[in-house]
């Protein structure tokens, strides 16, 4: 892969891929993930801005939903979004629209395979996301975690 700081494929890429007979969206999908995680881990917090500690996994009874939710730190945000910021999102299975927290939306926004769930408001629960998950974001076809 090139070193190029674009998120699309250079035109020696895709002629590599195509010569290769490589799918080309799993290829750009590679290539946005190798350039979201070079250089040094980007610093994460918790979603109200505490620090992570390792009981935030633990979920709630009441709600399923965890203590703590991770997200990229204030400064890993601002370095701007490589999709749009969009904050609701549709659970396959039951159809119901979950509404989620800024800071965990502008770390989708900024880094989109940040997460490997979500949760669902309505089944109180967490499901995956990606190619394979269970959601959409709201008002389109494209799914959460790609």
């Amino acid at each position: 892969m090139s070193k190029d700081k674009r998120l699309g494929p250079t035109e020696a890429d895709r002629q590599r891929w195509h010569d290769e007979g490589a799918p080309v969206f799993d290829k750009i999908m590679e290539r946005a993930k190798e350039i979201l995680t070079e250089g040094d881990p980007p610093r994460v917090t918790l979603s109200d801005g505490t620090q992570v500690y390792p009981e935030h996994r633990m979920i709630v009874p009441e709600t399923g939903m965890q203590k703590g939710y991770v997200v990229l730190a204030d400064e890993e945000r601002a370095k701007g979004f490589v999709r749009p910021y969009r904050d609701t999102y549709v659970h396959i299975k039951c159809g119901v629209v979950t509404k989620m927290g800024r800071t965990i939306a502008e770390t989708y926004a900024r880094d989109p395979f940040f997460y490997s769930g979500t949760y669902c408001a309505h089944c109180h629960a967490h499901f995956p996301v990606g190619m394979n998950g269970e959601f959409f974001w709201d008002g389109s076809k494209e799914k959460v975690g790609t």
